[in-house]
C-alpha cells in the first residue's frame, strides 16, 4: 500500500514539474512589451511662421467623428509651424521608433481653403498631406535616427484665409522592451 502511495506521489510530482517547466518556457518566450507612446508636445517645441501654433485640448468634429485635439496650427493667410527636438544631443542611441500623426480640419470650417501639412525630419521634408474642411489624414514615420521633427501648415490660397488644422494624434512610439532570454537549460 505504501509503495502505491509513493509511486502515485512520484507520478504526480513529475506531472506538476513537467507542466511548470512547459509554462515557464512559454512565459520566457512571451513577445516584447510595447511601452506607452509619448505625446510629441512632451518634447522641447518651438513655434514659428506668421500663423498660430497653440497647445489646446479641445474636442473637435472632423468628418462627422469626434477627436480630442492636443494642439492646432492656424496658417491664416500664410503658414504656421512647430518644431520639436525629440532626441537630446548627448544621446547617441535612438530614443523613439515611430511618429504617428493624425490631423484634420473641422466640419464647420466649410469656407476655408485646404491646408497642406508638411512634416520635416531633421530639416528634410518626409511627407506632405493636404486636408480640406471635414477631412482628416494619418501619417506614420520612422524617427529612429531623427533628432528634430518639424510640422508646417501652409495655406493653399494666397487670397483667402485658411482655418486651423487640429492634431488629435501625435504619438512618439518607443522601441519595444525586449526581456533578456534565460540561458537554455542543459538536459541530462
Amino acid at each position: 500500500m505504501q509503495k502505491i502511495k509513493l509511486i502515485s506521489s512520484f507520478v504526480a510530482s513529475t506531472v506538476v514539474l513537467c507542466v511548470t517547466t512547459a509554462f515557464s518556457e512559454t512565459i520566457a518566450q512571451a513577445p516584447p512589451k510595447v511601452p506607452r507612446p509619448v505625446p510629441l508636445l512632451r518634447a522641447k517645441c518651438v513655434s514659428s511662421g506668421l500663423g498660430t501654433a497653440r497647445e489646446q485640448n479641445l474636442d473637435v468634429s472632423i468628418g462627422r467623428a469626434v477627436y480630442s485635439s492636443q494642439f492646432y496650427l492656424g496658417p491664416g493667410y500664410r503658414a504656421a509651424s512647430l518644431t520639436c527636438k525629440i532626441k537630446p544631443d548627448n544621446r547617441p542611441q535612438p530614443v523613439f521608433q515611430t511618429l504617428n500623426l493624425g490631423f484634420g480640419m473641422r466640419d464647420n470650417d466649410t469656407r476655408s481653403p485646404a491646408v497642406q501639412v508638411r512634416v520635416y525630419l531633421d530639416g528634410r521634408q518626409a511627407d506632405a498631406r493636404t486636408v480640406a474642411p471635414a477631412q482628416q489624414a494619418l501619417i506614420s514615420l520612422d524617427v529612429s535616427n531623427v533628432s528634430n521633427v518639424g510640422i508646417e501648415a501652409v495655406c493653399t490660397s494666397q487670397t483667402q484665409y485658411c482655418d486651423r488644422v487640429y492634431f488629435f494624434n501625435t504619438d512618439l512610439n518607443l522601441p519595444p522592451i525586449v526581456s533578456p532570454q534565460p540561458a537554455p537549460q542543459r538536459k541530462n
